[in-house]
């Protein structure tokens, strides 16, 4: 509440002729390329914070807040930022000391200009309901302050719903033009969320279909979460050098929580259920960068030097996981069951430090292209403290290389080729392993990529290939999550934007990928040659429609997924489907403020499709749903 009083004592403050903030936020109307980013909370293109190329780049921990390393623990409120891009391809091969598997850079809202303040008010057909405030005002000449709150009834597409709270401030205090320092907090609490159950196959189909929206969970079996997230970031000129840093504090804290397993059984039938209790789990981290930055002219060439330090510093508990059985009951009904008593074992406590220096360099040569090369030492240790005693500390000390070249084949033709090694997490071990939340050491990465980009009527065309190695890690025939061999991921990816005609946008994309699982596990038969839940295309389209002069404008967005193979032994096959998104905005003036009204249905066709959350484990997509949305620029 304090956080939402201060935010309307900010609206108070803002001059009665305020800028337009959130009503201009369109995804498709915005957007770079088809490769990926986020505005006004929709997400849009091939590739998410979680997907690209088949790894999630929040897992490997290449997570950015505008350009600036961060480890990440907790997710970013969408009061502190305003979208994100996906960097990949040709958008990464400029980037200082890239990453393989992608990075997800995130744009924080600026609370500068004129005084503004923006609401937003939704509603859906499950029944949800959501409020949103953001604003910012001068203090002063230099000084500025924004703000946001919100508060949501979330309702999910398992028939479980949770109370939302989130908030942020944000202070910009400019020092010169070309210095200035940012500081920010933002927080998120999550209510009463209930769990919807995971689905465990029996290893020969995908289960039946189940009614959607129904709530097969237990009432008891809920979770309450806290996250935070803060930082400061500064950037400025000195001694002649360009100065970035960043100083990060992300922590994620769960209280006791629960995850509850249906076994799979044709309609009707008694199935097994058992739900597993954990007695709380946090992980936090303290991170950031100092970037110093020459740029040297000699004659038609522009050189620029880079030294980049990067550090964190994380601590994680979790483990202590007990498990229990509940009465069968037939599948796809609900059927309450009192809890049981759990007596929790003792956690586990995992310390990661990293530290790493780079130096970044490259040139612009006019009229031919840009060379871009980065070369960095690594410092890892990961030490933990299970019940009983002490495990071996895990070190790693690598040489880390990237190396991208850009061509201007022809002022509409670019070429790009780049190779990237790294240092990267690997993702946790899922609900349904043994040693579940489990983070194992980091490990080693490569990628290769290279591709064309032309300039054509109007229209930006990019494709390219790629190849990923990096171990792969799943769960063995004991449901203990590790190290089961090496993966590879080679793919061809295309984006194209444009306007066909005027008032009408386009982005659209395509991915097609071959992943393939070697080792030692895949020679014995152990596991399959094709990791899981990764699909082997996945196409997107999307227009943004707006007649000259008009206030009504028609978005359609649509989104092709290819099979997936959905158990370790690739026995089940999850097959390949499509969703369709239609939506519009009418712009007006309400009380002499811009307004927009968005009315958006999401799977507008009902395709139902299984998501894969580990081996053998599913839950169902989420059905059609219908979205209102008012925003106001006051």
């Amino acid at each position: 509440m304090k956080l939402v009083s201060l935010t309307i004592a900010l609206s108070l403050v803002a001059a009665s002729q305020a800028a337009a903030q959130r009503a201009d936020e369109n995804a498709i109307a915005n957007a770079e390329d088809a490769f990926g980013s986020n505005d006004g909370g929709e997400d849009l293109g091939l590739y998410g914070p979680a997907d690209v190329r088949g790894f999630s780049p929040i897992d490997a921990g290449n997570v950015r807040i505008e350009g600036l390393y961060i480890d990440r623990q907790a997710d970013l409120s969408a009061r502190l930022v305003a979208g994100n891009r996906i960097r990949v391809g040709l958008t990464a091969a400029g980037y200082g000391l890239p990453a393989p598997s992608g990075i997800v850079d995130y744009r924080l809202r600026q609370p500068e200009g004129p005084p503004s303040l923006s609401t937003v008010f939704q509603t859906n057909s499950f029944g949800g309901g959501l409020v949103e405030i953001d604003g910012h005002t001068p203090l002063s000449g230099r000084l500025s302050l924004g703000g946001g709150a919100s508060v949501a009834r979330s309702e999910y597409a398992s028939g479980n719903n949770a109370d939302v709270f989130q908030g942020a401030v944000i202070a910009a205090l400019r020092i010169t033009p070309n210095a200035d320092v940012r500081a920010f907090w933002s927080g998120v609490k999550i209510g009463d969320e209930d769990i919807f159950p995971i689905i465990q196959g029996d290893g020969k189909s995908a289960p039946d279909k189940l009614v959607r929206r129904r709530f097969l969970g237990q009432d008891w079996a809920d979770v309450e979460t806290e996250r935070m997230n803060a930082g400061l970031l500064a950037r400025g000129q000195a001694a002649g050098l360009a100065v970035r840093a960043g100083l990060f504090y992300s922590v994620t804290e769960v209280l006791e929580g629960h995850s509850v397993f249906l076994k799979a059984a044709p309609l009707g039938e008694p199935a097994g259920r058992s739900v597993s209790a954990y007695p709380g789990r946090r992980a936090a981290s303290a991170s950031g960068e100092i970037g110093l930055a020459k740029v040297i002219i000699a004659g038609a060439v522009e050189h620029r030097i880079a030294l980049i330090t990067r550090g964190r510093s994380q601590m994680r508990r979790h483990g202590g996981a007990v498990r229990a059985t509940l009465p069968d009951a037939p599948f796809g009904m609900a059927s309450p069951a009192q809890r049981p008593y759990f007596d929790f074992t003792p956690q586990s406590l995992a310390q990661v430090d990293q530290w790493s220096a780079g130096l970044s360099y490259s040139a612009a040569l006019p009229g031919w292209g840009r060379l871009s090369a980065g070369l960095q030492k690594l410092d890892y240790e990961k030490t933990v403290i299970g019940p009983g005693a002490p495990r071996p500390a895990t070190q790693d000390r690598p040489w880390l290389y990237s190396l991208a070249l850009v061509t201007d084949a022809h002022p509409l033709i670019s070429l790009y080729a780049s190779i990237a090694t790294g240092l990267e997490e690997s993702v946790v071990a899922p609900e349904t392993a043994t040693n579940r939340d489990e983070a194992p050491p980091a490990i080693r990465t490569r990628q290769i990529d290279g591709g064309v980009r032309l300039k054509l009527n109007g229209y930006t065309l990019v494709g390219g290939g790629f190849e990923i190695t990096r171990p792969y890690f799943g769960t063995d025939a004991s449901g203990h999550f590790g190290a089961l061999g090496e993966v590879r991921h080679r793919g061809v990816e295309t984006s194209i934007t444009g306007s066909p005609v005027k008032g009408l946008t386009l982005v659209a994309g395509g991915l097609w990928l071959s992943p393939r699982v070697s080792g030692q596990e895949v020679l014995s038969g152990q596991i399959g040659k094709r990791p899981i839940a990764t699909p082997t295309r996945k196409v997107i389209g999307s227009l943004d429609w707006r007649a000259p002069g008009s206030p009504l404008s028609l978005d359609l967005s649509v989104e092709h997924f290819g099979p997936a193979w959905a158990d370790s032994l690739n026995r089940v096959e999850v097959g390949a489907h499509t969703v369709v998104d239609l939506g519009g905005r009418y712009r007006f003036r309400l009380h002499d403020r811009t307004a927009v009204l968005r009315l958006q249905a999401t799977n507008l066709l009902g395709d139902y499709s299984w998501d894969i959350v580990g081996d053998n484990s599913f839950v169902y997509s989420q059905p059609r749903q219908l979205v209102l949305r008012l925003t106001v620029d006051w």
